[in-house]
């Protein structure tokens, strides 16, 4: 039988011998998100050198959408399991507004003074 030190240490190992899938498509989104900011700028030269005003090709915001959408789900899928929020026991009683109630921060004055105004 195994471990759970033992079970930790071949996962360990395997993280670093093989990367997981999510790490490589995490590489993959940063890939293209670079390549798409190479071609920006080189699109940028050449609109100031022809002194064009034309909007960037559709090429390079599709590749940018599409690296920053790879990255996204790469470091959402590494997070693993979401836990739920709970609140803390004394707070778990008190109402919705009463929860952001502090008496150090009640100000009644708030309406604002006009100062073109005649007493």
């Amino acid at each position: 039988t195994t471990t759970t030190a033992d079970q930790a240490t071949t996962h360990l190992l395997r993280n670093r011998i093989m990367p997981s899938m999510d790490t490589f498509q995490a590489g993959i989104g940063a890939v293209l998100m670079i390549h798409s900011l190479v071609s920006m700028q080189h699109f940028k030269e050449f609109a100031m050198a022809t002194e064009s005003r034309e909007s960037p090709p559709l090429d390079i915001i599709l590749e940018c959408l599409l690296g920053m959408s790879l990255c996204i789900i790469a470091v959402v899928t590494r997070a693993g399991n979401f836990m739920t929020n709970k609140a803390a026991p004394y707070s778990a009683k008190k109402t919705f507004d009463s929860l952001s109630y502090r008496k150090n921060f009640a100000i009644f004055n708030h309406r604002p003074v006009r100062l073109d105004q005649k007493s």
